[in-house]
C-alpha cells in the first residue's frame, strides 16, 4: 500500500508513453461508441434529437434572427413552435444567451443544420486548440490531448460553446501580461456566457489590470450597442424579461441536475431544498472568490500560470448553472500547470490529480447515468491542488526575502 501511495505522490506511473497512448484509446472508444449509438438509432440520439442537440437552439435562433425575428428566441411561446417546425420529434431547447451571442451565431443560420454544426465545431475547436498550443508550445501532443479530452466529446455531442468559452477565457489570460488591451477585448467577448466570468473582474481588480478592465468594459458596451443596431432597441429588454425562466430552469431541475457540475446541483440531488443548497453553494463560492483574490494580489508573487489556472477552475466552481460540457474550461488549466510542472517540477500528487481531472468527465458521465452529480468533487480537489501550488510559490518568495 505504501508503494502505491508513493507512486501516486510522485506520478512516476504517468510516463510519456502512457500520456500519449491512453488518450488515443479514449478517442477510439469515444468514436466507436458514438457511431454505434447513432447507427442503432437511425442517425439520431436516443432521445430522438439530431447529433449536437443543444445546437438546435443556436441554429434555429440564428435563422429567426436572419429572418428579422430576433425577439423570437427570447419568447418560448414563439420559439418552441419555430423549433418544432424544423425538428418535429425533439425536445425544446431554450435560448438563454444575450443578444451579442445571437449575433455570433447569425452566419451559421445561412448553412444547413449539419453544415452549420460542423463549421461551428471546427472553428471554435480550432480557436481553443490554438490557445492551448500557445500555452504548452507542444503542438502534436497538445492537439491529441485536446481532441481526446472527454469534455471535448461532451461539447461536440451537445453542439455547445465550451470551445469558444475556453478560447476566449484562456486566450485573455495568456495575453494578459503582454497585451492587456487585447486580453480585455477577449474577456469582453466572453460576456456571451456571463456566469463563467463572475470572478474575472475581481481577479483583474486584485491584480491592478486597469487597462484590461477598461478594455473589457468598452468591448461589452460596443457589443451591446451593435446588438441594438442589428436587432432593435428593445432586444435587451426582451432578453432580460426571460431571466426568471432561466432561474426557474435551474431551481426546478428542468435541465436535469445530474447534467450540472455545481455543488448546488449535487446538493439538490441529495434532497436539499433550493434555499439550503443555494446557501451552501454560495458559501463555497465566497471562499473560492477569496482564495482567487489572494492568488491575484501582486504582493503574493503567484505565477501567471498558477493564478490563471486558479481563476479558470474557480469560475466553474462558483457558478450554480454549469453543465458537464463546460468542463472543457479545465483544459487550459491543466495545460498551464503541466507546463509549469515540466519546467519547475511537480509537487506531490500533482501529476496524479492532473490525470484524474483530465479523465473526470468520463466519471462524471457515468455517475450522471445513475442520476448523480459529482463534478464538484473533482473541481474542488483540483482547486485545492492549485491553491497548494500558489501557497508554495508564496512561501518560496518569503523564504527568498528572509534569506536576503
Amino acid at each position: 500500500m505504501g508503494e502505491f501511495f508513493d507512486q501516486m505522490a510522485h506520478g512516476d506511473w504517468l510516463e510519456k508513453e502512457r500520456v500519449l497512448t491512453y488518450p488515443v484509446i479514449i478517442l477510439v472508444l469515444t468514436v466507436v461508441s458514438s457511431g454505434f449509438v447513432l447507427l442503432t438509432n437511425g442517425g439520431l440520439l436516443p432521445n430522438g434529437s439530431p447529433f449536437g442537440s443543444d445546437f438546435i437552439s443556436f441554429w434555429t435562433a440564428a435563422r429567426e434572427a436572419l429572418a428579422g425575428r430576433s425577439h423570437v428566441p427570447y419568447e418560448p411561446i414563439l420559439f418552441e413552435p419555430a423549433q418544432r417546425a424544423l425538428f418535429p420529434h425533439t425536445s425544446y431547447y431554450a435560448f438563454f444567451y444575450p443578444p451579442h451571442y445571437l449575433a455570433y451565431m447569425m452566419p451559421l443560420g445561412l448553412l444547413s443544420y449539419y453544415g452549420a454544426l460542423l463549421a461551428w465545431m471546427l472553428l471554435s475547436f480550432s480557436a481553443a486548440a490554438y490557445v492551448l498550443v500557445r500555452i504548452t508550445e507542444r503542438q502534436l501532443e497538445t492537439l491529441l490531448l485536446a481532441v481526446a479530452f472527454p469534455a471535448a466529446f461532451l461539447t461536440v455531442s451537445h453542439g455547445q460553446n465550451a470551445f469558444l468559452s475556453a478560447a476566449l477565457f484562456a486566450g485573455g489570460l495568456f495575453l494578459l501580461p503582454t497585451r492587456p488591451v487585447v486580453a480585455g477585448i477577449l474577456f469582453g467577448l466572453l460576456t456571451f456566457k456571463p456566469q463563467l466570468g463572475i470572478l474575472i473582474p475581481f481577479a483583474l481588480l486584485a491584480g491592478g489590470y486597469w487597462r484590461t478592465i477598461i478594455s473589457a468594459g468598452v468591448t461589452l458596451v460596443v457589443l451591446m450597442a451593435l446588438s441594438v443596431v442589428v436587432f432593435g432597441a428593445d432586444i435587451w429588454s426582451v432578453f432580460l424579461s426571460q431571466s426568471g425562466l432561466a432561474v426557474e430552469t435551474m431551481r426546478e431541475g428542468i435541465v436535469a441536475w445530474e447534467k450540472m457540475i455545481s455543488a448546488y446541483a449535487s446538493l439538490r440531488l441529495f434532497g436539499l431544498s433550493d434555499i439550503l443548497a443555494s446557501t451552501v453553494h454560495y458559501l463555497i463560492a465566497l471562499i473560492i472568490a477569496i482564495f482567487v483574490i489572494v492568488a491575484w494580489l501582486p504582493r503574493n508573487h503567484v505565477s501567471i500560470e498558477v493564478k490563471s489556472a486558479v481563476l479558470l477552475c474557480g469560475a466553474l466552481i462558483i457558478t450554480p448553472f454549469g453543465l458537464n460540457y463546460d468542463l472543457f474550461i479545465l483544459a487550459p488549466a491543466i495545460a498551464l500547470i503541466s507546463r509549469l510542472g515540466l519546467k519547475e517540477g511537480f509537487l506531490p500528487y500533482e501529476k496524479t490529480v492532473l490525470a484524474l481531472v483530465y479523465l473526470s468527465p468520463i466519471i462524471v458521465l457515468l455517475f450522471m447515468a445513475m442520476g448523480m452529480s459529482i463534478a464538484s468533487i473533482f473541481l474542488l480537489l483540483f482547486f485545492a491542488i492549485l491553491m497548494r501550488r500558489a501557497m508554495h510559490e508564496m512561501g518560496t518568495v518569503e523564504m527568498e526575502r528572509y534569506s536576503h
